[in-house]
């Protein structure tokens, strides 16, 4: 039964309510935060994101709406959680494709998009293309005070796949009519984001939603093999990506001790203290180390790159994408800058390869020149034109 039937029966047998959901999922609140037009949409393309307007069909007025739903915390407890929606202001009454966003790595609660939309570029771009937009917040950010766990497969997933139940009564109270088309895209930790909530939709919640089409933007598809790679290079550039996630491992399993074993004492503090909302990376960063043997004990060093530390590589292994068999039945269009040494180049390659070795048939990959933020724009900007080869 298609996403519209299901949504005028719900509206028909429940008024204007709507309420879909009951628990996980159900929306709880909703204010129009802006409003963007053509000539606002020409000043963001070209003086925020640097981007040529020329290059883009403004097809639509957007409206943005900042959400509040139910949820999942960290430990699984039931939580309210914040995201923003982007609606474009149709000019005839047609079905809307849904294009789901992942945000990229971010420190700071208030760097989301239901406090300020211009931080997904991806979600001004597709609803503005005629795509009903979401981005959830996640936890730790927004309405969430808790901490966030980093690049955790579950928890990565279940804030999205709860916006997206949240989105659909949404639409119903608006009566905004969606079609059954669903995409998925984000970039970095949101190329991670997507990959779970893409993997996690088709696993384990496939009679409720169907992924059309997921492109994931430079994204760490094998945690322990950029792990590995760090490690072994003994420098890396933003060493609060890794601080980030030794303090989700510590905050997802309990293991408090962790950091006692891993992290040099200078350093312990900042990663305990830092991940607050409040700082932003560059400032986590300066109290870090960007090389990994100043930063690390060295025997959690020698042992990673050895054959010990076997619980944290497990748990690494799990909160990837490609050693557990997936066999993903969307497409997916990996995009990547050949020169990234933030989020390893050669990390889309073994994603793509190991999916493909699981039997999936409609992976695509495609590079861009550029480093992590060099290529950034080329991946958000044709991760839509390639959704909009498919979008109803």
């Amino acid at each position: 039964m298609s996403i519209i039937i299901l949504f005028a029966l719900a509206c028909e047998d429940k008024g204007q309510n709507c309420d879909i959901y009951t628990g996980r999922g159900n929306l709880i609140s909703y204010n129009l935060i802006t409003e963007y037009n053509e000539e606002a949409f020409q000043i963001l393309i070209k003086d925020i994101y640097g981007f040529d307007p020329n290059e883009f069909d403004i097809q639509y007025d957007v409206k943005i709406y900042r959400v509040i739903y139910e949820s999942l915390g960290t430990s699984g407890e039931p939580t309210q959680l914040s995201g923003a929606i982007f609606v474009p202001q149709l000019k005839s009454k047609i079905s809307l494709p849904t294009l789901k966003i992942s945000h990229y790595t971010i420190t700071q609660r208030n760097a989301v998009a239901s406090v300020l939309p211009t931080v997904s570029p991806q979600s001004l771009l597709g609803s503005m293309q005629g795509y009903f937009a979401i981005y959830s917040d996640g936890i730790g950010y927004g309405v969430s005070v808790t901490q966030a766990s980093y690049v955790n497969k579950q928890a990565s997933a279940i804030s999205g796949i709860d916006l997206l139940r949240a989105s659909k009564e949404f639409a119903c109270e608006n009566e905004i009519e969606l079609n059954d088309q669903l995409f998925t895209t984000g970039y970095s930790a949101g190329g991670y984001g997507t990959m779970a909530f893409h993997q996690i939709i088709e696993q384990e919640y496939s009679e409720e939603f169907t992924i059309t089409a997921n492109s994931p933007g430079a994204g760490p598809y094998s945690l322990y093999e950029m792990g590995k790679r760090i490690f072994e290079d003994d420098v890396y550039n933003t060493p609060y990506y890794l601080g980030f996630a030794l303090w989700g491992y510590m905050l997802a399993t309990g293991d408090n001790d962790a950091l006692n074993r891993w992290v040099k004492p200078k350093y312990r503090t900042p990663i305990l203290t830092m991940y607050d909302g409040t700082y932003t990376g560059d400032q986590i960063d300066n109290a870090l180390n960007d090389t990994m043997s100043v930063l690390l004990e060295p025997k959690f060093l020698s042992d990673f790159l050895a054959d010990k530390e076997i619980e944290f590589k497990n748990y690494l292994i799990e909160n990837s994408f490609i050693y557990d068999g997936w066999k993903p039945n969307a497409p997916i269009h990996f995009m990547h800058g050949e020169k990234d040494n933030t989020v390893f180049y050669f990390l889309m390659k073994l994603g793509a390869e190991q999916l493909i070795a699981n039997g999936a048939n409609k992976i695509k990959t495609t590079s861009y020149p550029g480093d992590h933020g060099g290529a950034a724009a080329d991946c958000m900007i044709n991760s839509i034109k390639w959704f909009n080869t498919m979008k109803q």
